[in-house]
């Protein structure tokens, strides 16, 4: 029997103000909203062509419901558990795990510029390497895999979140559990104005989407 591959993507309700709020204070926050909505529709519609099983991890800021009602069905959904995240990324892999699925790819949703090539990439390492990790520009990581027998949860406890040490300190803890890491390219989350013209300029996605309230 094949290996069961689910690519989950971390998700936030779409509630200006609540969402992209770096962006929102250079854009407005419901311009930042509106982009959020697209951003996941995009990262929804690649993780699909990937033809591995999708599943949305809902922040608990809202009811499953919710999150059906606004992104339909052909997903699987389950509920963020855990008080940082840390907790929230170990316990999607759990959950996954527990749903029967042999390999993870778990990725953020402020990535609508991540190719599909990206993640088979990420789901081929993870037959050679223990953690196959996506580095971000900001020190961070967009992309997490693992399979079910190599699956590392000491990676994700006590690291400072949304700092530019997040990366180093993981991998220090990767070596540290005696594991072996495969690094994907870099890549830029899209979090605050600069990071959406650069992506932009990259790609010509949300090239007539730009709003900048000083206009």
């Amino acid at each position: 029997m094949a290996d069961r591959t689910a690519a989950i993507v971390m998700v936030k309700y779409p509630r200006a103000g609540a969402v992209k709020t770096r962006l929102g204070r250079q854009i407005g926050m419901e311009n930042a909203c509106k982009l959020y909505r697209e951003f996941v529709r995009i990262l929804l519609e690649t993780c699909r062509g990937t033809g591995f099983d999708t599943v949305i991890s809902c922040h608990p800021d809202h009811r499953v419901s919710n999150y059906q009602e606004w992104l339909g069905p052909g997903f699987q959904y389950m509920v963020q558990q855990g008080p940082d995240l840390g907790h929230k990324m170990r316990d999607a892999f759990e959950q996954a795990f527990i749903l029967g699925y042999d390999r993870v790819i778990l990725t953020g949703s402020d990535l609508p510029h991540l190719a599909g090539a990206t993640i088979e990439e990420a789901a081929q390492k993870t037959g050679t390497c223990d953690v196959v990790i996506g580095p971000a520009l900001d020190g961070g990581y967009y992309l997490v895999a693992m399979t079910k027998d190599r699956f590392y949860p000491d990676m994700f406890d006590d690291i400072l979140w949304s700092t530019p040490d997040v990366l180093r300190v993981t991998l220090e803890k990767i070596a540290a559990g005696r594991r072996k890491p495969c690094l994907l390219k870099t890549m830029r989350d899209i979090d605050t104005l600069a990071d959406l013209n650069a992506v932009s300029a990259e790609t010509g996605l949300f090239v007539n989407d730009k709003t900048d309230e000083t206009r």
